[in-house]
Order: structure tokens, then C-alpha cells, then sequence
């Protein structure tokens, strides 16, 4: 299973004391014949406040009555430690199910859909489960990318849990070795090292084959990402040698690193090739920002790079979710695809307010308000300084759907200006065809219901 990070029910660490009752005189009457200790808490009991017969008294005659009342005098405290026995063993039989069902149900790692809406996309999850299982002499890394909104996290979750129920030949689920590092939103490296830390400590509770306790010291000259980095590929050749294959990591939300440290992707790029190459370990980048991908193509490390993209649903899988799945009528999910699309993101919001009883109409001028923000940001509309250039483009792309990039680039004079527009959620680049096209539907149904402003 993937690994993933949980929290203990028990404290971190048991503090011990020590619970002490004195022998009984009388061993074959009394069941508390010897001293008892045990580790619970943080202080020193000493359970013995009652004296207890000696040798020499029990030739009294009153020595019936001394028994019954040494025995009834040390109950309370056999009571008493029993139940604490009890409880602690107890506390910890939970902590030991409890961990076992997060392991088993994965929490923790990814956020899980529940409604699981994308399953109607088998031949996606299968792809990626291709990903996450790499063969031995598995030589190239991956990039999984699409829009936000696209399902990308969602169908990854689908195909982890799927791999829990892959079975080898002797019917027991294969082990499938994959870490889970979800990159923060604020990737600073502090955070990114944090984020790693937490997927390499998970992983040495389940496979005992990373050591983390360094990880956390400080180091002026050696960053505690790049120890983590080197930490885990120590790990990959330990684990290569006991199963036979390599380690895959995901580095879900990579597009983060873009923004605050572009030259720790570079790096990760770099050992992420030669890694493949060496066939140490896989590495699968997941992310929806343009601007990632283009960097990581134009460095000589993208020769080993595979690509998946993650779309947005066809029109007969929008129609069957819409249909099947939010029980819209046929008539009205065809509407909503015509203005939507198959943004699995939009498409749930528009679901959402149709059924809350908005009327198509209402949701139709809500969807072409927020476009137009967009064209006004992009600096696409009257007075704006990409207008022209945007005219030209997006003609073109209400004749044919697509542009080839090469076609594209040739609208621009400067590099800054083709990436500025492709970073305004006008466009979007597919990077495993090499085109451009609108970012959206709702983008597309835009233009064309303004066509007198790019005219």
C-alpha cells in the first residue's frame, strides 16, 4: 500500500513506574502471592499500607480471622491493578487496530473521494496504475499533469487503493512500494523538507528502511530537503535489493516549487533522470501549471521524461455523470455540457446550483461573468495589451479547436509574452500532443458569444 503518515492514540513515549504489593503470608490461601510489578505511569505506587501476618502468628487462635481480613484488605488494591492492567493493555490494542486500519484504508497520505465520481474513467486509473508499478528495468520518469479541476489527485487516489487489491500468484497482495510527498502550498524549502520528512518517517515504520532521526537536525551547509533527497535514495537501493524493483515517489502538487524554489525542481529533475537511467528509483511529478512543464521540456533532463495528461471528461462520460450520477435529465446535461464542459470541478458546481433550483439561465450568466474576469486579466479585451495578438489566436482557435505549439509561437516576438498568455487560463499547452488550446469550454463559449470583440 502507499505509504502515509498517522497519528498514534497512545502518547509518543510510555513513562514507566512501578507498582509493588507485598507477599501475603499464607501463599496457598491468598492469590496475591508475590510481589507484582508492572509499567504504567509516571510515579512510584507502593501498594502496602496493610500489614501482613507474619510466621510466627499464624499458630493464634485468632488466626481464621486474620487471614479473612489480610485477604479482604489487599482485594480493593488486586481490584485496583487489575483494572489498570486492563485499561493499559486495552489503550493499547487500539492503538495497534487503529494503525492497522490506517494503513490498510490508506488515510492520511492523499485526501480520499469518497463519492468516487471519476471511476467512470477505467482506462486512466489503469494507466496509472502502470505508473505506480514500474518493472524492474523501468529507465524513465513521469509528469502527470492537467488543469486543476481535472481529477488529478482523485483518480491517483483511485489507483493507490486499486494496488491494494493487486494479488501475485499465491494470492497475497504485491508489495507496491510507492512514497506519497504532498508538496505544501507554500513550497519553501522548509516546508518541502517537511513535507518529505513526514513521507520518509511513515515509510521506515512500515519497511524499516530509512533512518529519519538525522533528517530533523539543522545544517547551514546541508539543507534538510537534500538530506531527506539522499536519505530516501539510500532507502530505494535497499529496497530494490529485497523486492526486486524500484521505489516509486510521488511528488503530488510539484507545480508548487515553480513559484518559491525553481531550482530544487531543477534538481529533483536532474536526479530523477539518472536515477530512472540507473534504474534506482521512479519519480512521478504531478501538476496543472503550465509553467512547470515548460521549464522541465526546456532542460536536456526531459529526454527521459514521460508525460501523461489528464484531461477533462468526454462528452458521453460528462453526460453519464451528470445523468447517471447527479440524476440531472438528459436535456439539461446537455445544455450544461455545452456551456461547461467536462471540468469535473465545474461540472459539480453547476450540478450543485441546478438541483439547489437555479435555473440553466441564472448558472449560464454566472459561468460568462466569471470568464470574462479572466479575459480582463489576461489583458485580452479593449484597451488591454495583449488584445491584438489575442484577436488573432483566439480567431484561429474558433476555426480549428487546436493550434500546433510551433504555430502558436510564431504569434510572439518575445518568449515573456507567449508564457505570460499561457499562464492566464485563456490558453492551455498539452504537452504530450505539443498543441494549444482554449483552457476551458466555458473560455470557448466566451469567444463565441462575443465574437464582436475579437473581430
Amino acid at each position: 500500500m502507499a505509504y502515509c503518515f498517522r497519528r498514534s492514540i497512545l502518547p509518543s513515549r510510555l513513562i514507566t513506574c512501578q507498582v509493588t504489593l507485598q507477599k501475603v503470608a499464607l501463599r496457598n490461601s491468598n492469590p496475591f502471592q508475590s510481589s507484582l510489578s508492572k509499567s504504567y505511569t509516571n510515579s512510584t505506587i507502593h501498594l502496602s499500607s496493610h500489614k501482613i501476618p507474619s510466621k510466627e502468628s499464624t499458630s493464634s487462635p485468632n488466626l481464621n480471622n486474620k487471614i479473612r481480613k489480610g485477604f479482604v484488605n489487599q482485594l480493593p488494591t488486586a481490584i485496583f491493578v487489575k483494572l489498570v492492567m486492563a485499561g493499559v493493555v486495552g489503550l493499547a490494542l487500539v492503538d495497534f487496530f487503529y494503525t492497522g486500519y490506517q494503513s490498510k484504508h490508506n488515510l492520511n497520505t492523499v485526501e480520499i473521494d469518497t463519492d468516487d465520481e471519476l471511476t467512470l474513467r477505467p482506462n486512466v486509473v489503469e494507466r496509472l496504475v502502470k505508473i505506480f508499478q514500474p518493472h524492474k528495468y523501468q529507465s524513465s520518469y513521469h509528469v502527470i499533469c492537467g488543469d486543476v479541476g481535472t481529477g488529478k489527485t482523485t483518480l491517483i487516489n483511485i489507483a493507490l487503493r486499486k494496488l491494494r487489491q493487486v494479488k501475485d500468484k499465491n494470492n497475497k497482495i504485491t508489495q507496491d512500494g510507492i512514497i506519497y510527498v504532498d508538496i505544501p502550498l507554500h513550497a519553501s524549502q522548509h516546508y518541502f523538507a517537511k513535507a518529505f520528512i513526514k513521507a520518509l518517517k511513515f515509510a521506515s515504520s512500515k519497511e524499516n528502511i530509512f533512518y529519519t532521526k538525522h533528517l530533523e537536525q539543522n545544517s547551514s551547509d546541508y539543507p534538510k530537503w537534500e538530506r531527506a533527497l539522499d536519505e530516501f535514495k539510500r532507502g530505494a537501493e535497499v529496497y530494490k535489493k529485497k523486492y526486486g524493483k524500484p521505489l516509486v515517489i510521488i511528488y503530488d502538487n510539484a507545480g508548487q516549487l515553480i513559484y518559491e524554489n525553481p531550482e530544487v525542481l531543477d534538481i529533483l529533475q536532474d536526479d530523477a533522470k539518472y536515477s530512472a537511467i540507473d534504474q534506482k528509483y521512479i519519480a512521478v511529478f504531478v501538476c496543472s501549471e503550465n509553467s512547470m512543464i515548460r521549464r522541465m521540456e526546456s532542460r536536456s533532463t526531459w529526454s527521459c521524461m514521460d508525460v501523461m495528461e489528464i484531461g477533462d471528461l468526454s462528452k458521453e462520460e460528462t453526460i453519464k455523470y451528470l445523468v447517471d450520477k447527479r440524476k440531472v435529465k438528459e436535456e439539461d446535461a446537455n445544455k450544461i455540457y455545452e456551456l461547461i464542459g467536462g471540468r469535473i470541478i465545474d461540472l459539480k458546481q453547476a450540478a450543485d446550483k441546478f438541483l439547489a433550483g437555479q435555473k440553466f439561465e441564472d448558472i449560464k450568466q454566472q459561468t460568462l461573468i466569471e470568464a470574462e474576469r479572466k479575459f480582463i486579466f489576461a489583458r485580452l479585451l479593449p484597451n488591454g495589451s495583449y488584445r491584438e495578438v489575442g484577436k488573432r489566436i483566439i480567431n484561429d482557435l474558433l476555426k480549428s479547436k487546436e493550434l500546433d505549439f510551433f504555430a502558436f509561437e510564431k504569434y510572439f516576438n518575445k518568449v515573456e509574452e507567449l508564457n505570460k498568455l499561457l499562464e492566464s487560463n485563456i490558453f492551455a499547452y498539452h504537452p504530450e500532443e505539443n498543441t494549444v488550446s482554449f483552457k476551458s469550454q466555458s473560455i470557448e463559449y466566451y469567444a463565441r458569444e462575443n465574437l464582436d470583440l475579437f473581430t
